[in-house]
């Protein structure tokens, strides 16, 4: 079913498409803002919210966070970068990844950062000695990887990954000789994309289990546990969204019981997936021993997660077709069965330049992508706000980058 048909920005899409061949993304920024309106109405005293920029680091999106209060998760220079361009202060930003070079913190540092979570000892450390120069302390999370019985995820889940250190790993350190860095709590992430409010709560009482046991053991202060993310959104048909005021309720819940000064949370997916679409052109329909397959103009070299966690998002037609469904293979341009972006029911008499669009792509969309590969067109990114469709950055063919 078409959800875009009666939103107040649908002739500026099918315009879109009348103008252009390239695949193009579309970003509601009045839904996304509402969106977080909702959430911060259910946010308690002692509760603080992190946009993890890595789900989509455009810089519209980013000041539509900034102005409303929530801070911001970077993982890279490049994010640095860029959330400061977008108008983001230092003291909103908190600095997370398992790659922070010394010269990455030194960056930080110089920039005002003082909030960033540490992955390592070595990064301790590093951070430890370049802070004696600094008049002020930085503030560190240590990241602790919990150790997990049964089941998988994108962050780890029960596998060892470079996300921080197990308890054991921090205890053959000499933490108490970080004197430079003013150590104010610990951080646990390892699962992502949960849809299950009550497996939401197993997750977040074990994590606070261990990482108040933990703290206890090596005298560490605890004014803040972060707890990371891990809220889903329903990508199928049969999937019930979460309700953030049930969240919200959980996390009181904890913070009560043991007695946590701050709990923070970094969203990414939760918070700006719902609000993203992602266009493309039908080049080809062919049925291939029995199937029927829909060959598009783009596929995973600009929405690669299909490919990498075998995760489809939900497809429509553009234009409303009367006609009944049947079922389509879903197939991008790359020369690679990897590029394969789903099976949907789709009107049956979809043709040659049609187009579709994939809902749920406000994160984990371009910037997760292989968007150079066999040089085709890279998208362009376009939004809705407030009455206004805009086209901040335009479709750019390969000679525009090719060397």
């Amino acid at each position: 079913m078409n959800n875009l048909i009666n939103k107040p920005y649908y002739r500026n899409l099918i315009k879109m498409t009348e103008i252009q061949d390239s695949p193009f993304f579309f970003y509601d920024l009045d839904h996304l803002q509402n969106h977080l309106q909702y959430m911060g109405r259910h946010i308690t005293p002692g509760i603080k919210l992190w946009y993890a920029c890595k789900a989509n680091p455009m810089s519209s999106i980013l000041k539509i966070f900034r102005n409303l209060n929530f801070g911001i998760d970077i993982a890279s220079q490049g994010e640095l970068d860029q959330v400061l361009r977008s108008g983001i202060k230092a003291d909103g930003i908190l600095s997370t990844g398992p790659a922070k070079s010394k010269t990455y913190l030194k960056n930080l540092l110089d920039n005002d950062v003082r909030i960033i979570v540490l992955e390592s000892f070595q990064q301790a450390f590093d951070l430890n000695e370049l802070s004696k120069d600094f008049k002020k302390k930085p503030k560190a999370l240590l990241r602790v990887q919990l150790s997990w019985d049964g089941g998988k995820s994108i962050l780890g889940g029960e596998n060892i990954t470079p996300f921080g250190l197990g308890p054991g790993d921090w205890e053959r350190h000499p933490i108490k000789d970080l004197t430079n860095i003013d150590i104010i709590g610990l951080h646990a992430f390892q699962w992502g994309n949960i849809l299950n409010i009550q497996e939401l709560e197993y997750t977040w009482n074990e994590t606070c289990q261990n990482l108040l046991k933990f703290a206890k053991k090596n005298e560490i202060k605890v004014e803040v546990l972060d707890l990371g993310g891990g809220l889903g959104i329903p990508y199928e048909k049969d999937q019930e969204p979460i309700n953030f005021s049930d969240v919200s309720k959980i996390l009181f819940k904890l913070k009560k019981k043991y007695e946590i000064k701050n709990i923070w949370m970094e969203l990414g997916r939760f918070a700006v997936g719902e609000s993203g679409y992602y266009f493309s052109k039908i080049i080809d329909r062919k049925t291939v021993r029995g199937k029927e397959i829909l060959v598009l103009n783009g596929g995973i070299n600009h929405i690669a997660r299909p490919a990498l966690v075998n995760q489809f998002f939900p497809c429509h037609s553009l234009k409303a077709y009367n006609k009944k469904n049947k079922p389509f293979q879903i197939h991008g341009p790359l020369c690679t069965a990897l590029d394969y972006l789903g099976t949907f029911e789709l009107p049956e008499d979809l043709k040659q330049n049609d187009w579709l669009f994939f809902s749920k792509v406000g994160a984990y969309g371009f910037t997760e992508s292989m968007p150079y590969f066999l040089c085709h067109d890279l998208p362009s990114e376009n939004i809705y706000y407030k009455g206004d469709f805009m086209s901040p950055r335009p479709p750019k063919a390969a000679n525009d980058w090719m060397i």
